[in-house]
């Protein structure tokens, strides 16, 4: 009698404990492995769609505010005199929520033909198509961890040739994994290429930079303003009137250049300026088959003839 209730004490003891582990079981889950609880894939969503959330959440305010502010309230049905025509249904375009819809488009469109809001709004939503295709070829790639866990993009914002996406990466992945999806990420955000540059103060921040387009290239040739008061043939005018250009054959060629002398450098007038200058009016250079020519060599240190260096 006494080994049943000890079995049986056993058995409920057992028992307990594995109510209390599967008891405990998701409130671990939900720090341990938070990719396969409920409320963190549910936040997940909240963060991914943030945009779409905040923009339905607008539209949908300022659908309601116009329609209750075109809606005729009963104070502006008394105030209406009663010798006034009594006129048909409205039509269906003037009703409160079609006149709503109808001010929202214009206001839209507004937005659409100012160049600076127009730019704006389409880099903007240029950002949040690059998180959702950087997330899809993440999935489809399987750039993740071995737990399932997938890198995750902090912020996207537009840049000069693009977006530039910040990616933070869980333990497991590295920079190597972003690089090696290069290709990939290009193609998934219907983009020319795709640089990823590590951060430097903390390697697991990594900065993606998605290039759509190069601001230096353009289809037109660039033709400066100034060429424009430019003459074709480039000549001088006198007189209102086109100078022609001289013919070859009348041109005589230029006389050869005089060179200092020997006996120049050794009067000091050398153009180094280490030797004494010589105060009298003699010709620092001579003409050619003249007496200096015949001077002997000026030789240096051994007996080497420098008078082609002087």
């Amino acid at each position: 009698m006494a080994r049943t209730r000890s079995r049986g004490s056993a058995r409920s003891g057992r028992s307990g404990r594995t109510n209390k582990a599967h008891a405990l079981t998701p409130a671990i889950e939900f720090f341990t492995q938070p990719e396969r609880h409920l409320a963190w894939r549910v936040l997940g969503f909240l963060v991914r769609a943030r945009a779409e959330i905040i923009i339905a959440t607008t539209l949908l305010v300022v659908f309601v505010q116009l329609q209750a502010w075109v809606t005729p309230t009963p104070e502006d049905e008394t105030t209406v005199p009663p010798t006034a025509p009594v006129t048909g249904g409205e039509p269906p375009w003037l009703e409160p929520p079609h006149l709503a819809l109808l001010i929202m488009l214009g206001g839209f469109m507004v937005l659409l033909v100012i160049p600076a809001s127009r730019r704006f709004l389409i880099r903007r939503v240029w950002c949040v198509i690059t998180r959702h295709r950087m997330r899809a070829c993440f999935v489809q790639s399987r750039t993740m961890t071995l737990d399932g866990r997938m890198p995750f993009l902090l912020w996207s914002r537009p840049s000069p040739v693009g977006e530039r996406v910040r990616v933070w990466l869980p333990a497991g992945l590295s920079v190597k994994d972003i690089e090696d999806d290069g290709d990939r990420l290009a193609a998934a955000c219907w983009a020319h290429e795709v640089r990823v540059t590590p951060t430097r103060h903390q390697a697991a921040l990594v900065v993606v930079d998605v290039i759509r387009r190069d601001p230096l290239a353009t289809r037109t040739v660039l033709r400066p303003a100034v060429l424009d008061d430019l003459d074709g043939d480039d000549t001088p005018t006198r007189n209102g009137a086109t100078a022609p250009l001289p013919d070859r054959s009348t041109l005589q060629p230029n006389a050869p250049a005089e060179f200092p002398t020997v006996q120049a450098a050794r009067n000091g007038n050398g153009t180094n300026g280490l030797g004494p200058r010589n105060t009298s009016k003699t010709p620092a250079t001579t003409a050619a088959g003249s007496a200096s020519d015949s001077e002997p060599p000026v030789t240096g240190f051994g007996g080497v003839d420098v008078s082609d260096y002087v």
